[in-house]
């Protein structure tokens, strides 16, 4: 949310604004949380993520191809995990723009 709410205290909407910012720097790897510790905004952290993780250039494009051909089941690990993480690559090539033909 870009604005405060009408009905929310100055007070309110900066602690809860706070405690998403914390939230979301719970769940991400220590590799990203470099790209993101000075941030203080939620809106602007979620445009980071969206730079690192959901850009459409060549690179990216390249990457998720290599992944998907280099993707081996795990031994140990659910069947249903391995076909959501095969599924995942193939669903953001396609959301690039990226087509496979039957």
């Amino acid at each position: 949310m870009e604005r405060k709410p009408e009905n929310k205290s100055d007070k309110d909407y900066a602690f809860e604004h706070e405690m998403v910012c914390g939230y979301i720097r719970q769940w991400v790897d220590d590799h990203v949380l470099n790209h993101i510790a000075n941030d203080t905004h939620a809106k602007t952290l979620w445009d980071k993520f969206e730079t690192l993780y959901a850009s459409k250039s060549g690179n990216k494009k390249l990457f998720l191809l290599k992944e998907a051909m280099n993707l081996r089941y795990k031994e140990g690990t659910s069947i249903s995990d391995h076909l959501s993480e095969f599924q995942g690559c193939f669903d953001q090539l396609s959301s690039m723009g990226v087509k496979f033909e039957d």
